[in-house]
């Protein structure tokens, strides 16, 4: 098999956004000498929804439900991250029980 010359190696591809993995919300450009990534520019913000904007006058409880629409593969990770967050804002902790459940929906989602 004959060998290829290095400038015949390198070439860039687009990952993302409608590729499965991307999941809508990540494009990547990657430069790439046959298999060894060299350099990747990241496009991120696709999926941008101004979820700061719009909780800025909400109650804690009534800002929740917007972090489900965060990651539609996972939303109980971005309540759980939400929570934990306003947890030690508050300076509270929740239940063990609660920290297990939470721990158990994060896995599922996982």
């Amino acid at each position: 098999m004959a060998e290829l010359a290095p400038d015949d190696r390198k070439f860039t591809i687009n990952f993302g956004p409608q590729h499965p993995a991307a999941h809508g919300v990540l494009r990547l450009v990657l430069d790439l000498d046959g298999e060894i990534v060299e350099r990747v520019d990241p496009h991120v913000g696709l999926l941008h929804r101004g979820t700061e904007k719009l909780i800025e006058h909400k109650t804690y409880l009534q800002a929740v439900p917007y972090f489900d629409r965060l990651d539609y593969v996972a939303p109980m990770n971005q309540e759980h991250a939400f929570a934990l967050a306003t947890e030690k804002l508050l300076g509270l902790q929740a239940p063990p029980r609660a920290q297990a459940i939470r721990v158990l929906y994060s896995e599922i989602g996982r």
